[in-house]
């Protein structure tokens, strides 16, 4: 079973980086790389939010919708289980643990926040491990599930296997 990649590590996803290549050699042998739709989600709308911008950017743009509806990647829906688990712990933890250091205006940190529940949730019900670069967090929305759910797996959150910085 392959983990879900978080935003953290699908942001940086480019076509020739060492992130594709990862996945590409993931896909050839069978284990296409999960990614959730709230992922998906936030992927695009920085990549639309750049292509309107600097419209040169728009190729970005389109490598990524096509990567993302390929089979080299599984997407993990936001199922009617994950939103019950996600309404749950919104209810329990609404406001972003780590909001100090989170980019953006309150509101940009909370809808930050609400993704970060839905993905947590997406992987969680979907039976996947999350690889992701914001431990500190999804470590926290560990916790709230397992406190939740106390008589099931929990949520396990790792550190990338691989990582490849943002190109200039």
């Amino acid at each position: 079973m392959t983990a879900a990649w978080d935003t953290t590590l699908v942001s940086r996803l480019y076509p020739g980086g060492a992130l594709e290549r990862h996945l590409l050699e993931r896909a050839n042998g069978g284990l296409p790389v999960a990614v959730t739709t709230p992922t998906v989600m936030e992927v695009v709308r920085g990549l639309q939010a750049t292509a309107t911008e600097n419209p040169g950017m728009a190729p970005g743009l389109r490598w990524f919708i096509r990567l993302v509806t390929s089979d080299l990647v599984e997407i993990l829906p936001l199922d009617r289980p994950a939103a019950i688990v996600a309404g749950r712990v919104r209810a329990r933890h609404p406001i972003p643990p780590t909001g100090a250091r989170r980019k953006g205006v309150k509101p940009e940190q909370r809808a930050g926040w609400v993704l970060d529940i839905q993905i947590a949730a997406c992987a969680w019900t979907h039976g996947r491990e999350l690889a992701t670069e914001n431990l500190r967090d999804f470590q926290t929305l560990r916790d709230l599930i397992a406190t939740l759910y106390p008589n099931t797996s929990p949520l396990i959150v790792t550190a990338p296997a691989i990582t490849d910085p943002t190109p200039d």
